[in-house]
């Protein structure tokens, strides 16, 4: 588990720019102290306070939730921090220092290389930096196309054209790569466990039988509603449907 808690000095131009700054980096400092004093419950009051959607906030309430073992409700405001701040190492590692601490509990399949490739393709590099690729990759192109207008040269026109293939097609890739890394922490359509246990069901009702079971802190991403019930999927392919009271959607 990663220890750092977020310095009040980083809510300090945002709340500056709501007018009303005093407040809530006020209030961030006292939760930061009652942190370090072990004083969670109370930490976790003054953070709760602040109205301010900040990844640095949602980071101190997931660090302090998990101070007091509430894998849910940690996962869930780690995940929200992830999404305002995609490329956070130790949001990261948080997260994955919850999923071991349940990952026998949860029903998985083994990928196939495909996908394993494909996914770690997705998680290299941050998303800024992709993007800044991406953005170059295309000014060397139009800047080799613009030189190929203007000179006009007698040699090399091959050579030139079929650089500027490969300079598209790169281009193409890592713009498709920032968008897809992009995506992953835009939707919406994902939820955290909040109960120890959530019967998975065949169908949307309360007779129908459990098929498996997900635990606390699972994240899921939900499909249609049905009643009381909303389809929900596993990362690894096993879905069904669970009782909307029991998720709390990211």
């Amino acid at each position: 588990m990663k220890r750092r808690i977020i310095p009040a000095v980083a809510l300090l131009f945002l709340a500056m720019n709501s007018g009303a700054w005093a407040g809530p980096v006020e209030d961030f400092k006292k939760g930061n102290a009652l942190f370090a004093a072990e004083k969670y419950a109370e930490a976790l009051e003054l953070y709760k306070s602040i109205s301010i959607q900040n990844p640095d906030l949602e980071y101190n309430i997931g660090a302090t939730y998990l101070k007091l073992d509430i894998l849910g409700l940690a996962t869930l405001h780690f995940k929200r921090a992830q999404r305002l701040r995609p490329d956070d190492e130790d949001t990261q590692a948080n997260l994955r220092f919850i999923m071991a601490r349940k990952t026998d509990h949860e029903a998985s399949t083994e990928h196939g290389m495909a996908y394993r490739a494909m996914e770690w393709v997705l998680t290299r590099g941050s998303v800024a930096g992709v993007t800044h690729v991406a953005l170059g990759l295309y000014l060397a192109t139009c800047a080799m196309a613009t030189l190929l207008i203007l000179l006009r040269p007698r040699r090399g026109k091959r050579e030139i054209a079929f650089a500027m293939a490969l300079l598209v097609g790169a281009t193409v890739i890592f713009a498709a790569l920032a968008l897809a890394r992009i995506s992953r922490f835009e939707d919406r359509s994902q939820a955290v466990v909040m109960v120890a246990e959530a019967p998975v069901r065949q169908d949307p009702s309360s007779h129908a039988d459990p098929v498996f079971i997900l635990h606390e802190a699972t994240v899921v991403s939900l499909g249609r509603v049905e009643g009381n019930y909303v389809f929900a999927t596993l990362a690894s392919g096993h879905s069904g449907w669970v009782d909307r009271g029991s998720l709390e959607r990211i």
